[in-house]
């Protein structure tokens, strides 16, 4: 009856938008699958994503991807090989040292960057008639289900001004014992785009809950044949919670100087004018205001922290991190100068952080810090032959100062027979203050004062990809002195010699008839494991047949993998929420292997796939994401989405 209620309202949805959509044409489909001429939508929609300082816009597809819909989860797009509990909405370290993001400055913001929804991750709209998405994703069995609702809607009020906001649920029950998950994010946005002045804006929020269970008990019974189920199992922890909530609010707007320039129209010989930017005035202003708890009782934790420092009978810590920043930018557009084609940006910046550490009613830290930055870029963006975009900064008052950031980007793309290469190399060099909470923090089980050296910090990129042939090689290298890491005692250290990553990485994209392969392969290699150990070899493969049913229907049927050697991978400390190092548990060689059918029809995208499907049958029972966290035994799931217009 249960699962039969959740088919019963995912039905509804979809017969709620398709009332509200009636006939208007679909969505152009994703690069992955072209549109044919008959398919040629009457509607248009254009999204780009911006660039948080200047409020560049990158132009970005709809989601309207075909293929591999199943795997479209926030974890999923994160990186092939993910650290976390196996519970949607838990926090999550990538095994991809490359892939590992830093959203916002407040060091517990950063577990959760694969679900936050930050200035980067807002895609805004131009759409000639309204445009809404509803995708809804759960998986079984009953009382364990982990349900996954994602809502979007935007719409124009004239060919300049866009509204539309967003809302992402998670709730994730647990397959395991005290592991349930909470997440709601989303915003609202704006954009508009006139002749002289334009502006994006966004409000934006994010609010985690999440049970710590601090793994399980005893292995051991994870292997025993006796199990009526894994959410009987005993867990170190019984009575943990950490939350995290954020508000963003963010404004860009310039104003545009320029000029008129006579275009003639070659079909009728009449005139048009184009409006052609010189110079643009521009002001940044994001707020963000973040607050962390976690709360837990001595009954819950046992043994399972060496220190209370404050209380033997509950915990209750939090942090709360505000940042204000006031962007000033000047630009000279590119496209006025048909002699010398680059732009000019210049930019200043002043920023406020406030940061307080409280355990229960005790105030521990209430800090203020004033940062001023002043940078400018050099960028060449149109053209196909050859793009750039140089760029630098330096903090030249507050805490910061003399931290600086240098950064280039070269590409450009030809054609090879038939063919289309393209290729990019960046560079990025950058000396980083360390965090203001990698130096100072007291909680009641974890408490450090650190008097840490500015990191220093440079990354070379290379990529080469080869668009109709489906090959994308790439390669990173760093080399970092004085990284900042969490040691065995869950407490930061810094390594004051040379760091050296280097990392290799393809996805192949092979085709024979209807049967496609895909695959993304990852090596990489650390000067040393002890500071940051990191897999050898990670790998997602996905082995399917794809084949359109009356022209209209497309069919996706396969198996996919994900696999990594092993190797000694971080521990996770749910009182602080990071990930630190561990040496008596190995994780890795192990397939996380799901079969699924995956559907494509016209606006509505729908699968159904069981995951893990190789568990207790194959593949060994070193079955852990993490040390002492096991992935999900065998699960259920099925999931659609619609795309529609009003």
């Amino acid at each position: 009856m249960h699962f039969m209620k959740k088919i019963f309202f995912a039905a509804f949805l979809v017969f709620i938008c398709g009332n509200i959509q009636g006939q208007n044409s679909p969505l152009p489909q994703s690069s992955q699958e072209p549109p044919r001429k008959s398919d040629k939508p009457a509607v248009d929609v254009r999204s780009w994503t911006i660039d948080e300082r200047y409020g560049v816009a990158d132009t970005c597809a709809v989601d309207t991807v075909v293929i591999s819909f199943q795997d479209n989860t926030p974890v999923d797009n994160y990186s092939i090989a993910n650290s976390w509990n196996g519970n949607l909405g838990s926090p999550l370290q990538s095994k991809i040292f490359f892939d590992r993001t830093e959203k916002s400055y407040n060091l517990f913001a950063t577990p959760y960057d694969a679900y936050t929804v930050n200035v980067e991750d807002i895609k805004f709209f131009n759409t000639k008639t309204p445009y809404a998405n509803l995708t809804y994703r759960t998986a079984l069995p009953r009382f364990e289900e982990e349900d996954y609702f994602k809502a979007l809607y935007s719409m124009n009020f004239n060919k300049y001004l866009n509204v539309g906001g967003l809302v992402n649920l998670i709730y994730g029950r647990g397959q395991y014992g005290n592991q349930n998950t909470r997440a709601v994010n989303g915003g609202f946005f704006g954009s508009y785009s006139a002749k002289r002045y334009a502006f994006n804006a966004s409000m934006m929020f994010n609010d985690f809950r999440n049970y710590e269970n601090g793994g399980m008990n005893n292995i051991a019974d994870l292997y025993s044949n006796e199990i009526y189920s894994y959410k009987l199992l005993a867990t170190k922890l019984t009575n943990a919670i950490s939350t995290y909530k954020s508000g963003i609010f963010y404004l860009n707007h310039k104003y545009s100087l320029g000029f008129e320039r006579e275009r003639k129209l070659p079909q009728n010989d009449s005139v048009l004018y184009d409006f052609v930017p010189v110079t643009s005035f521009i002001h940044t202003v994001k707020f963000e205001n973040a607050k962390r708890k976690y709360t837990d009782t001595f009954a819950g934790t046992g043994s399972f922290y060496t220190d209370n420092y404050y209380s033997a009978d509950r915990t209750k810590d939090s942090t709360q991190y505000q940042n204000l920043k006031n962007t000033l930018a000047l630009t000279l557009e590119e496209k006025f100068n048909t002699l010398l084609k680059f732009g000019l940006a210049a930019f200043v910046e002043y920023e406020l952080i406030h940061r307080t550490i409280a355990s229960d009613s005790t105030r521990f830290v209430n800090n203020y810090e004033n940062n001023i930055y002043a940078g400018g870029t050099l960028s060449k963006n149109e053209g196909k032959v050859i793009r750039y975009n140089f760029s630098g900064q330096i903090a030249i008052a507050g805490r910061r100062i003399g931290d600086f950031d240098l950064k280039g980007n070269l590409s450009t793309s030809f054609r090879v027979l038939k063919d289309t290469v393209s290729v990019s190399v960046s560079a990025d060099f950058n000396t980083v203050s360390p965090n203001f909470f990698t130096e100072k923090y007291y909680s009641n089980h974890f408490q450090w004062e650190n008097n840490f050296d500015k990191t220093i910090d440079f990354r070379l990129k290379a990529r080469l990809n080869l668009q109709k042939t489906g090959i994308s090689l790439g390669f990173n290298l760093a080399n970092i002195k004085n990284f900042i890491y969490f040691g065995k005692d869950a407490k930061p250290a810094q390594y004051d010699k040379n760091l050296q990553v280097m990392a290799f990485d393809v996805t192949a994209n092979l085709r024979l008839w209807k049967f496609h392969w895909d695959n993304k392969l990852a090596y990489q290699v650390t000067s040393e494991k002890k500071v940051l150990p990191l897999p050898d070899f990670s790998v997602y493969t996905n082995l399917y047949f794809k084949t359109s049913i009356v022209k209209v229907l497309i069919v996706q049927i396969g198996t996919s993998c994900r696999y990594h050697t092993a190797y000694y991978g971080n521990s996770y400390m749910p009182a602080t929420g990071q990930f630190y190092l561990q040496d008596a548990f190995s994780v890795g060689n192990y397939p996380d292997m799901n079969v699924y059918a995956n559907f494509h029809l016209k606006r509505i995208r729908f699968y159904f796939q069981y995951a893990h499907f190789n568990h207790g049958l194959f593949g060994g029972e070193n079955f852990f994401l993490m040390p002492d966290y096991p992935i999900n035994p065998a699960t259920f799931q099925v999931g659609f989405s619609w795309n529609f217009y009003n």
